[in-house]
């Protein structure tokens, strides 16, 4: 593996863990305003960026490199004012992330690290998803406008999400 390729990998690891700071940090102001059900499927949200830090984490060992921690900023919330600012702002970081993966995948291509290339494209599929799951929530969130009542089903809808273990490793033992 080559010295550009680890640093990128390092460096997504921590976008990654910085991910779910930001969906922890989602989860406690959706909480705290009474969103239960939202602030329900921001956590599981964050428990997901956890396991693709740690696909990519897993990678790096199986190819014998060490992972490089590094620091993860502490979460932006200066604009979050309410549940659609909270939805805009993961949309807006969802396709942050869609772009260093892509970085990712380039940078594979031009180093000729096949392995990588390969691994890397179940993250390219999961950031479609994520980005889709962002936008159907945003415009069911239109939808309702100030209508509490169909907030309150929204929230509902929000809550019955449940935790599965996500990440190109989460089949294998």
């Amino acid at each position: 593996m080559t010295a550009k390729i680890k640093k990128i990998l390092n460096e997504q690891i921590r976008e990654e863990f910085y991910s779910s700071y930001l969906y922890l940090a989602f989860s406690g102001y959706l909480n705290n305003n009474n969103l239960k059900g939202a602030a329900n499927w921001m956590h599981i949200q964050a428990q997901e960026e956890v396991d693709h830090a740690i696909g990519l984490f897993r990678f790096l060992l199986d190819r014998e490199e060490e992972p490089e921690l590094q620091v993860i900023d502490k979460p932006k919330m200066e604009d979050i004012k309410d549940i659609e600012a909270v939805f805009a702002a993961s949309l807006k970081h969802e396709r942050h992330i869609s772009e260093c993966i892509n970085k990712i995948y380039e940078a594979a291509r031009e180093e000729k690290d096949y392995a990588l290339e390969s691994f890397i494209k179940w993250y390219i599929d999961e950031q479609v998803e994520e980005e889709a799951n962002a936008m159907d929530i945003i415009g069911k969130l239109k939808m309702v406008g100030a209508d509490k009542a169909s907030l309150y089903l929204l929230d509902q809808e929000l809550a019955a999400r449940v935790y599965v273990p996500s990440g190109p490793y989460a089949a294998k033992k």
